[in-house]
């Protein structure tokens, strides 16, 4: 029997081979949705983290010698929405490329920028310029969850308005800066179109998409075989359309090898 990989049950290898330090900002409190599975219920306005405090983190990671070093670093940026403050993001990491190469850590050649957004104000001038200045060492998701009926459901504006139009015109534009890499969440009311949700970010082009539920006691009797039919129906799908060596999906994280 041979044996066959299948990168659906997989994920994209880690950068650095794993041996990175990540670090988070907290840039913003502030959020321009309030999606309903959203962990974080203290949205604020107008407060978001001081350059100074950046900037004497940096100085203490670069400069103290009882810190454990890997080889890499991630800087990771969260919020909140951190592309509101798009322009705080890029003066943080223009100190950090500073302050690495005056120092000669070789974490001035081995970092990578890492955010997670909504998406909602990808194409503002303040965010490409901070793709465009950073080309090549920078790395942005778009948090969108498939089709507009289930993206509409959850992720809304704070007057409860479904953002998947203002989100979805951005796509393009950021598929053709980055590859399709997305973030998923299912609750209970939309877990019933857990599959034609990944079929249709796959369909657009994201081509990697890594899924979860809710932890949240928000679950109620039934759940489970509506998300174990919905992931039947999925796997179905998978091969049908021989997309098992070509499409990621975290859902089947773990069942990547089989004897065929």
């Amino acid at each position: 029997m041979e044996e066959q990989e299948y990168t659906v049950g997989t994920m994209e290898p880690e950068w650095g081979n794993g041996d990175v330090q990540n670090i988070t900002f907290i840039v913003t409190e502030d959020c321009n949705l309030r999606c309903k599975y959203c962990y974080i219920t203290h949205k604020a306005k107008g407060k978001k983290l001081a350059l100074q405090t950046a900037k004497k983190f940096i100085d203490y990671l670069l400069n103290d010698n009882k810190i454990h070093r890997c080889q890499s670093i991630i800087l990771d940026f969260i919020g909140g929405e951190p592309l509101l403050e798009a322009e705080l993001i890029e003066d943080i990491c223009d100190y950090f490329k500073i302050r690495s190469y005056e120092e000669e850590n070789p974490w001035y050649w081995r970092y990578r920028i890492n955010i997670s957004t909504n998406g909602v104000n990808y194409s503002d001038n303040a965010v490409q310029r901070l793709i465009e200045n950073n080309k090549g060492k920078i790395s942005i998701g778009i948090t969108i969850d498939g089709t507009k009926e289930k993206h509409d459901l959850q992720r809304v504006f704070p007057d409860g308005t479904g953002s998947y139009d203002v989100v979805n015109k951005n796509i393009k534009l950021w598929l053709e800066q980055f590859p399709g890499s997305t973030k998923v969440t299912f609750a209970s009311d939309d877990l019933k179109y857990l599959k034609e949700s990944i079929v249709e970010l796959w369909n657009k082009g994201i081509y990697h998409v890594a899924a979860n539920v809710v932890y949240e006691d928000v679950w109620k009797d039934g759940d489970e075989q509506i998300f174990e039919n919905q992931l039947k129906e999925l796997a179905d799908y998978i091969i049908e359309n021989n997309l098992y060596n070509k499409n990621y999906c975290s859902l089947f994280f773990g069942s990547y090898r089989n004897a065929i």
